[in-house]
């Protein structure tokens, strides 16, 4: 490598007073298969840590470096400090199913304490977290489950105290460190494609920060760096229900706007006006008002039968016709019963007169009309009933009537079917006067409908002109409403400028040792950049004419370099998050290689800072590190996908 390729910048760690190391580093990690076997034992240090599968070129095995195991360790230490799975969905069954009673232990040093986590890979075990000085000193406990069950509430009370309750709407602050540990030990499948790309769903980690919005996962980071205030996060936190308010007001007024232009047109055709028009107009809005208010003069002006002369006319007629019929009725009814009787009436009076008259001729007596005695016996022996005699001329009397009464019933019954004639078609007449009343009655209540219907019609415009008008002006209203809320979230965005203005300190530390990073990790003439904006934190490198890397390249180094200085700064007191940092294979297949060596290099050299170095930086690579860093002790562990002894769980899964 060409002596003058970078260009060394010194960065210096101050530490805070009385610190010596890394506040949470991990000590010692170890994959047992039960209690009694161990797999594998690794043991870490303060300080760079780097894990080796070495690719094809190196291994002189013909083995892939990958399948080794390297990026299942890597999520293995999140496990321990606290993510919720290991591995994704498809490998979690076959490694339960091959270690039923295994688990993953680690030693975490936390402000000197040693905790000890053991978490299962199997089903038969709980998590657990407890204080002692090594794993195997809670093997006797290691069904018990404890609270909490996870480191993570621990490193939160220790690292995000003052200002987890800050954080966005959409997070708990009992996920802060799960997003920060998803910044600070990113999945290998986001492969270091954006600051803020930290975890793959495919990882099936679990981790909170794959659902997490841009705004909320740079709030965290913003936060633990200090370069977020109070005063911004309750402005953001308000600006955010603003905002909510407004695209409320703005759904509700695009529906208003839809169905109000709908009425109106509806209005404008049943009151016959032009159609293209603005309804948010109060002139033409009070036209329709005016229109609608003429059509219901001309509807109820108009003449219509209820409560006129002509049906209490009709009604009168009507009750007099009828009164006619049932008297004809009644009389043609009374008539026909007569007609049918009166044959036996005659045939009963002429009976009468003929028995009379023929004994009045033969001399037979019968009986007395008074006692009804024998006539030849009250005139033999005299009546001994009776004080009267019986008398003759009165049956002669009697005869006489008979023979009147029956010719007038002869002559009744001669004239009654004229009469009961007359009588129906005195009801056949009144019937087809009652039918022509009915028929007018008819057509005075079709026309009554229709001029009802035509009132009610023009009343309904009426109200429906006047409901618009009111629903308009509750528009306008709304719309006040949505320029007030508008104008209040603009002032909001002018005081989180203004904010972000004043925590321009913070961002400019991390700026420049990001800056220190990029002069010494990329060659010379490149420069780096960190700004915030309203859209967001951005991170810049800058290279000069002439200076050939590919934009992959610079930007996974980009990243790389981000999260260095933020672990720098947390070294230096300045951010409030561990100096803990994991990266899984961080090169790019066209990286050059001297840039990717150079990486291994300086920040093996950040270890002479200070002694033990204050931060922990777990790297894992296929590509070989340079020399210097194959030859020191960060070198802690080797894989290989072949043979099956040499991967991480010493097995197949």
């Amino acid at each position: 490598m060409q002596p003058d390729f970078f260009q060394r910048e010194e960065i210096e760690f101050t530490m805070p007073k009385g610190q010596h190391g890394p506040r949470l580093w991990v000590r010692r990690i170890a994959l047992w298969q039960d209690a009694s076997t161990l797999l594998r034992d690794i043991s870490l240090r303060p300080g760079v840590n780097i894990i080796w599968s070495p690719d094809l070129s190196t291994n002189g095995k013909g083995a892939t470096p990958h399948g080794s195991g390297k990026s299942t360790f890597c999520r293995l230490i999140r496990y321990c400090l606290g993510e919720r799975h290991f591995s994704n969905e498809d490998q979690r069954p076959l490694m339960q199913q091959k270690l039923p009673d295994g688990f993953v232990g680690a030693e975490i040093m936390i402000d000197g304490e040693c905790w000890i986590v053991t978490r299962p890979i199997g089903m038969n075990l709980p998590s657990r977290s407890v204080r002692a000085d090594r794993i195997e000193d809670s093997f006797d406990q290691l069904l018990v489950v404890t609270y909490p069950p996870t480191i993570a509430p621990v490193i939160s009370d220790r690292f995000c105290t003052d200002y987890r309750e800050q954080v966005p709407d959409n997070l708990r602050a009992d996920q802060v460190w799960d997003v920060l540990l998803a910044w600070l030990a990113r999945d290998q499948e986001c492969r270091l494609d954006d600051v803020f790309d930290w975890r793959s769903k495919r990882s099936g980690s679990g981790s909170p920060a794959q659902e997490l919005s841009l705004d909320a996962k740079l709030a965290v980071v913003r936060l633990a760096i200090g370069a977020l205030s109070a005063a911004e996060v309750l402005a953001n936190a308000q600006v955010r229900s603003f905002a909510r308010g407004r695209d409320d007001l703005k759904q509700k007024l695009n529906h208003l706007d839809w169905f109000q232009r709908h009425r109106f047109e509806e209005l404008c055709e049943g009151l016959s006006l032009p159609k293209d028009r603005d309804p948010s107009d109060e002139t033409v809005r009070m036209e329709l008002i005016d229109k609608a208010n003429e059509e219901l003069a001309k509807a109820t002006g108009a003449t219509h039968a209820k409560g006129q002369s002509s049906g209490v006319d009709l009604q009168a007629k009507r009750k007099r016709l009828q009164a006619e019929r049932n008297k004809a009725f009644e009389k043609q009814a009374n008539a026909q019963a007569l007609h049918t009787a009166l044959p036996v009436q005659i045939s009963a009076a002429r009976a009468e007169q003929g028995t009379e008259q023929a004994r009045l001729e033969s001399g037979v007596v019968v009986r007395c009309s008074i006692c009804q005695v024998n006539i030849d016996d009250v005139l033999a022996k005299g009546c001994k009933i009776s004080l009267e005699r019986c008398d003759l001329d009165a049956v002669r009397n009697r005869i006489k009537l008979a023979e009147q009464n029956m010719a007038e019933l002869i002559k009744q019954q001669a004239a009654l079917p004229k009469t009961i004639e007359n009588l129906g078609s005195e009801i056949a007449r009144v019937d087809q006067e009652l039918e022509a009343v009915d028929k007018e009655f008819e057509r005075l209540e079709k026309q009554l409908s229709e001029t009802n219907g035509k009132v009610s019609a023009a009343r309904e415009l009426v109200r429906e002109a006047n409901w618009f008008d009111r629903q308009m002006v509750k528009r306008d209203a709304e719309i006040r409403r949505l320029d007030a809320v508008e104008n209040k979230i603009e002032g909001l965005r002018e005081s989180i400028k203004l904010e972000q203005e004043r925590v321009t300190a913070a961002i400019g530390d991390l700026e420049i040792v990001f800056q220190q990073l990029v002069a010494s990790l990329m060659p010379k003439g490149c420069s780096g950049k960190i700004r915030l904006d309203g859209n967001g934190l951005h991170t810049d490198i800058l290279l000069d004419r002439g200076v050939g890397l590919s934009t992959a390249a610079v930007e996974s180094f980009k990243i790389v370099a981000f999260d260095l200085a933020a672990m720098i700064l947390s070294v230096n007191g300045k951010a409030r998050m561990p100096s803990l940092l994991i990266h899984d294979s961080p090169r790019e297949a066209d990286l050059d290689a001297d840039i990717y060596s150079n990486l291994f290099d300086f920040v093996l050299s950040l270890e002479g800072k200070a002694s033990p170095p204050p931060f922990q930086y777990i790297v894992t690579t296929t590509t070989a590190p340079s020399q210097q860093a194959r030859a020191h002790e960060a070198m802690r562990l080797q894989l290989s996908s072949t043979p099956p002894e040499a991967r991480l769980f010493a097995m197949d899964f």
